[in-house]
């Protein structure tokens, strides 16, 4: 298998079809760090696309200081947040259309309630700020250890530690608004 290097420069040559291998390798994580960033599937597959061209025009730019995955997330991160603070963020409930049951043979209430639950931590996790909601998802989602976080968000580990910290702290304070808590049925925390 071909190193990252090796396709940038064979790109770089003119080879605009190893860009594909690119977009295969890297599509799923950035899809999934958008799509937990905003919340919603047809947003998150916009911003994706956006993000690999962008990469595209810039590729020329990338210096190779930091792994190339490094440097696309951040044109990831970057764009999501410009999308967040440009629009409002709106809950869709298409993300609700399939809930996994935990249970095979769940009742259509108990059914429900894991609905609702989903929507709670979904509309807490909403509620955090962005720098939050961005630290969980490295961590919970990606299951990056703290040295990478700090990598990715330009701040020393132990910034990236506390800020960890906080956001956990913060949604279970969210949470403890909805009946019981739920902080404890958080894959991660």
């Amino acid at each position: 298998m071909q190193t990252d290097s090796d396709i940038i420069q064979r790109i770089l040559q003119g080879d605009t079809e190893a860009y594909r291998e690119i977009i295969q390798r890297y599509q799923h994580m950035i899809f999934v760090f958008i799509y937990k960033m905003v919340n919603n599937h047809s947003d998150a597959e916009d911003l994706t696309q956006e993000v690999f061209v962008k990469a595209y025009e810039k590729l020329s730019s990338y210096r190779g200081d930091s792994q190339f995955s490094t440097w696309l997330h951040t044109l990831a991160r970057n764009r999501t947040i410009d999308f967040i603070r440009r629009r409002k963020f709106h809950d869709s409930d298409d993300q609700l259309a399939y809930v996994p049951s935990q249970v095979r043979h769940e009742s259509p209430q108990e059914s429900l309630m894991v609905k609702e639950r989903i929507r709670e931590i979904e509309s807490a996790f909403g509620k955090l700020s962005e720098s939050y909601r961005e630290v969980i998802v490295l961590r919970c989602t990606h299951e990056y250890p703290f040295d990478k976080i700090a990598s990715l968000l330009g701040v020393a580990e132990s910034t990236a530690r506390v800020r960890y910290l906080r956001a956990r702290q913060e949604l279970a304070k969210l949470l403890q608004h909805t009946e019981g808590g739920l902080v404890h049925e958080l894959p991660g925390i």
